[in-house]
């Protein structure tokens, strides 16, 4: 078995950025009673992850009323660590290509439950940021989890697809995240495509800030069954809708922010994330319930199930926190150059101030309250440039939408 290497020309789905939705749908089911609540998270999938060495998350780790040391956060072992802060990785694998059981990571974005300063934090990373990938050489981010998956899959300890495979997978992904950026990353929540193609239809559809360019699209390539009006605003999008919304990368396609491409996307699925947390707040528990049925089996996280009841008695406060937005590196410190790599062109994102990628990264998520961090990640690295590689893995085209 080779390691796959994207089409050119296939259809890339991308997963919409679920974990606030699974984390919420544990304590707003919790009102019907305990063995409701259990009988729905029975349907996850829960990895007892041998790798985790860190202290296990509580209720106490999340308590918003809890006392932190005054000093904020600290480095560990290369890492930023805040005892108030709770770094989760959420993983979006596109499970639908038939040439690639394994599936790729489509989407990557860190969930920081920060109880110090009260805030819900979101940092999605552009996909095909260049980046050191341990025991594998240098290539797109988005390789790592195939990469690690792979390695397991070809060593006959686990098949494409399972929980073992995606473990590793996700194992490879903190890995590659902690080693360039210096945050602890303390769990992953990986969800399949497929989990969020009934969200938004079960939601009643979502509300998204669109331009007339954006609706043009939607209506051209959605399949949806109606049609939006190609206009600048906000628009009601159904689940058709806001699925091809999120996948929109094309350079003739900007977005409310002016941003096409890598960035164009990145910016809109955290539009959808906010746009679905915010219809999620006032559903009903039939609807909860629906939407736990469809999202839980298609979750694997090495998270506990005890750990997750712990966000019962915390989940409510912690979704009124107000959410705040980053990608990594953000506009202005990253050029796109086209290189090889296992012999193909492939358009990557090369970050080009790596100080100030790795700084910015660790305020956002920390704050002030951090250590000097101009050791850390890509930060302790000079910056290259970057002509050509030649590991193999995860190439494609990225004109047009995909």
């Amino acid at each position: 078995m080779k390691k796959q290497k994207r089409p050119s020309l296939a259809k890339k789905y991308i997963v919409r950025n679920v974990l606030i939705l699974v984390l919420s749908l544990v304590v707003l089911v919790a009102g019907s009673g305990c063995l409701y609540v259990d009988g729905l998270m029975s349907s996850g999938n829960y990895v007892k992850d041998s790798t985790i060495v860190s202290t296990p998350i509580t209720a106490s780790t999340i308590d918003s009323g809890t006392k932190y040391n005054s000093t904020g956060a600290n480095q560990i072992n290369g890492l930023i660590k805040d005892e108030a802060v709770t770094n989760i990785l959420l993983i979006g694998v596109d499970d639908y290509q038939k040439d690639d059981p394994i599936g790729r990571s489509d989407s990557m974005m860190v969930i920081s439950l920060d109880n110090r300063h009260k805030k819900l934090k979101l940092t999605s990373f552009m996909r095909d940021t260049y980046l050191a990938i341990p025991n594998n050489g240098s290539n797109k981010l988005n390789a790592a989890y195939h990469f690690g998956a792979y390695d397991m899959v070809e060593s006959g300890k686990a098949k494409a697809g399972d929980i073992t495979s995606v473990n590793a997978g996700a194992q490879l992904c903190i890995q590659t995240i902690e080693l360039n950026f210096g945050m602890d990353i303390d769990r992953y929540v990986v969800v399949k495509d497929s989990a969020f193609d009934s969200v938004v239809g079960i939601l009643g559809g979502v509300d998204v800030n669109l331009t007339a360019r954006e609706a043009e699209f939607i209506n051209r390539y959605s399949g949806a069954g109606y049609k939006l009006k190609e206009q600048d605003g906000i628009q009601h999008l159904d689940g058709a809708q806001a699925h091809y919304y999120g996948r929109i990368r094309d350079d003739r396609v900007k977005n409310v922010y002016g941003h096409i491409n890598d960035e164009g996307r990145a910016e809109r699925q955290r539009a959808v994330v906010t746009a679905v947390v915010n219809k999620f707040k006032s559903s009903n528990l039939g609807t909860i319930s629906k939407l736990a049925s469809g999202v839980l089996p298609k979750v694997i996280t090495n998270f506990s199930r005890d750990e997750i009841y712990g966000f019962l008695t915390q989940a409510l406060t912690i979704m009124n926190y107000p959410i705040k937005q980053n990608q990594i590196p953000a506009v202005g410190n990253y050029t796109t150059p086209t290189i090889s790599i296992g012999g193909q062109a492939a358009d990557i994102v090369q970050i080009t101030d790596n100080k100030k990628v790795v700084s910015d990264a660790l305020t956002f998520i920390y704050e002030n309250d951090k250590p000097d961090v101009s050791n850390i990640g890509l930060a302790a690295t000079a910056n290259t440039t970057t002509s050509a590689d030649s590991q193999d893995g995860d190439t494609e085209d990225d004109t047009g939408n995909g």
